[in-house]
């Protein structure tokens, strides 16, 4: 589920749909969403891809997308950034990005 900024990169470039929380070990807000993402992640039997990526093990990723506030929830399609959402959200608007992707 965790992924580095190289994986990140191939999959971005291979035009996959991925859906990507950055977090940090000392993030309240992201302690509270990474078990949310997770399990919808887990429960995930779509063409989208999720992961999770701990923004101080992959700091130019998130310098790269101008990653400012955490946790921030990026998603991507044909090589692009589609869509941004920052600040804790909850299970059910992780659930509309999966299904935002799917449709578009």
């Amino acid at each position: 589920m965790e992924i580095t900024g190289n994986q990140l990169q191939e999959k971005i470039k291979n035009g996959e749909k991925v859906i990507v929380e950055l977090w940090g070990t000392w993030c309240g807000p992201c302690k509270m969403m990474k078990p949310l993402f997770e399990r919808v992640a887990s429960e995930n039997t779509t063409n989208v891809l999720m992961y999770t990526m701990d923004v101080d093990q992959n700091r130019e990723v998130a310098m790269s997308f101008g990653i400012k506030s955490i946790p921030t929830i990026l998603s991507f399609n044909n090589g692009n950034v589609v869509g941004t959402k920052v600040g804790l959200i909850q299970e059910q608007q992780i659930k509309e990005l999966v299904q935002e992707l799917i449709n578009g």
